[in-house]
């Protein structure tokens, strides 16, 4: 039964380290800044490290909050347009260089450096519409809709379902024990969801 066991230990080790990937995840948020899709990147970090190397490339002016074991590059956002776009871009291309997929989050600021680094790389995208506002507004500017959906062909799966919003606790009410269970099923379908799509990017 033991020799059982540590093969089994092993195996899952070996499986393990063969499916852990690279993966740079671009965001216009992040935080302690509270807007979507800020908390989902920090969430997906978490869940994604103990599996993945994972590297956040995303736009602040506040220090962002650490994840253990994430690294997290900012670039702030109070430099001019142009700028910042430049800075975001060069970031994205050191990280991406190196990576096995780039996870986008939505959104013209993070949109066009991702577009611009996929014609530079083969790096495979993977797109999530996370910031409906920002999707929805797209429709209504033309070269900006033209990114997204350019973008979007590029990207190996686009996901428009995301997870529940993480339920409030509020002192000396009760524990929304229940709603709490619900989010973390939800996360771990996602990530579960998630991973077997960063598998098949591996292999294109």
């Amino acid at each position: 039964m033991l020799q059982v066991l540590c093969k089994r230990f092993k195996h899952d080790k070996l499986l393990n380290k063969l499916t852990s990937m690279k993966v740079a995840i671009a965001t216009p948020l992040y935080p302690p800044e509270i807007a979507e899709p800020a908390p989902y990147s920090k969430e997906l970090a978490k869940r994604l490290k103990d599996n993945h190397s994972v590297t956040i490339i995303a736009y602040t002016h506040l220090l962002p909050e650490k994840v253990p074991g994430v690294e997290i590059i900012a670039i702030k956002k109070h430099n001019p347009l142009p700028i910042r776009l430049f800075l975001y871009t060069i970031a994205l291309f050191k990280v991406a260089i190196k990576s096995d997929l780039i996870f986008t989050q939505n959104g013209p600021s993070v949109e066009l450096p991702v577009l611009l680094i996929s014609l530079m790389t083969r790096v495979p995208i993977v797109m999530n519409i996370s910031d409906k506002p920002a999707h929805n507004r797209a429709k209504d500017n033309s070269f900006i809709n033209f990114i997204e959906k350019y973008l979007q062909n590029k990207s190996v799966e686009v996901i428009t379902k995301n997870p529940l919003e993480k339920p409030e606790i509020l002192p000396l009410e009760e524990m929304p024990t229940e709603k709490i269970n619900s989010y973390n099923k939800s996360w771990e379908e996602h990530v579960g969801k998630l991973n077997e799509i960063f598998k098949k990017a591996s292999r294109k």
